[in-house]
């Protein structure tokens, strides 16, 4: 367990990202108490979650509810205004 200043973890902070990829905890302090706690992950946290399972899980814990139908094929229709473009305005703006 190595510890660490805030400044000093801001400076360096690939370096010690990297201590704790090779498996060291990291302790941070602030004036010399103790804030946070960096960890390596466990193998669990290591294996990448598939997209179903993420989004399965924030729907049962009601977080998204997923769509049930197809999406129609739609084409774009500017809108017709009167006027300057924004874009002329905001470059006639920046003069």
């Amino acid at each position: 367990m190595k510890t660490v200043g805030s400044r000093e973890l801001k400076n360096r902070l690939g370096r010690y990202l990297e201590l704790v990829r090779q498996g060291e905890t990291i302790i941070v302090t602030a004036r010399g108490k103790t804030v946070a706690r960096i960890l390596p992950p466990t193998s669990k946290e290591q294996k990448p979650d598939g997209l179903e399972r993420i989004l399965r899980r924030l729907e049962v814990e009601g977080y998204l509810r997923r769509a049930t139908g197809k999406l129609e094929a739609r084409t774009f229709n500017p809108i017709v205004t009167r006027g300057k473009p924004a874009s002329r305005m905001v470059l006639e703006d920046r003069e």
